[in-house]
């Protein structure tokens, strides 16, 4: 297990190697948590990075041809507040499916749909995402997990609309990317509960320049339940 915590640091580190800094006029490093250009560094964190993390995991460690319960579906909501200008409140709800790999390994996928608020930008974005979960820690009762995906979403007005500090628009497509740490509290054998904080980023990685793409960046938490068969 010491040799494969070695082998994923040194992909994280790879990853962060090789992405080049890029920031619009004001921003600066520590109001962006990911802080890159979101091509290099976004996409990375939120699905090749995890895509090559699992596919390590799978390959050094062995199948656990006991484990029960592989599958699971879940409903959450969740709230986050964007920390630039103008400071987004995004609400959103996320369905989705999770499947067993070991019993600290998991991949799913997941449906949302984003409610993005403030005052130039009242509108609603469908979403789909990949993600991998790593169990740190995984008892009976309770489990913890760090979590990270990236996909994409559709907003129905582009997104976001220019303001007076960024006069850049945004596009209807873009990408998603969210990570974070949840918990799921079991208070029968097949419920539980789930709580977690997540960061949430959607931009499309200027695929129509960086003049098109003033990206949207929060933080929040979520809260919902969970269902394995």
């Amino acid at each position: 297990m010491k040799r494969l915590y070695i082998y994923l640091l040194m992909v994280f580190i790879f990853c962060l190697n090789s992405a080049k800094a890029q920031y619009w006029e004001g921003d600066k490093w520590y109001t962006n948590p990911l802080g890159f250009e979101p091509v290099k560094l976004h996409t990375s964190m939120g699905f090749i990075l995890p895509s090559v993390a699992v596919g390590i995991c799978l390959l050094v460690t062995k199948k656990d041809t006991t484990q029960t319960h592989r599958i699971s579906v879940y409903n959450e909501t969740g709230f986050s507040w964007g920390y630039k200008y103008p400071y987004t409140f995004m609400p959103q709800n996320n369905t989705g499916i999770v499947f067993m790999l070991r019993k600290w390994l998991a991949i799913g996928v997941e449906f949302d749909i984003y409610l993005p608020r403030d005052k130039v930008n009242t509108t609603t974005g469908l979403a789909i995402r990949p993600f991998a979960r790593f169990y740190p820690v995984s008892k009976e009762k309770w489990k913890m997990y760090f979590e990270s995906g990236g996909g994409f979403i559709y907003l129905f007005d582009q997104f976001p609309q220019p303001t007076d500090q960024d006069n850049r628009l945004g596009t209807n497509w873009n990408g998603t990317t969210k990570y974070g740490i949840g918990t799921e509290i079991y208070y029968t054998h097949s419920i539980a509960i789930l709580l977690g904080i997540r960061h949430l980023h959607i931009s499309n990685g200027n695929t129509k320049g960086i003049e098109r793409n003033p990206s949207h960046d929060s933080n929040g938490f979520f809260i919902g339940l969970s269902h394995r068969f």
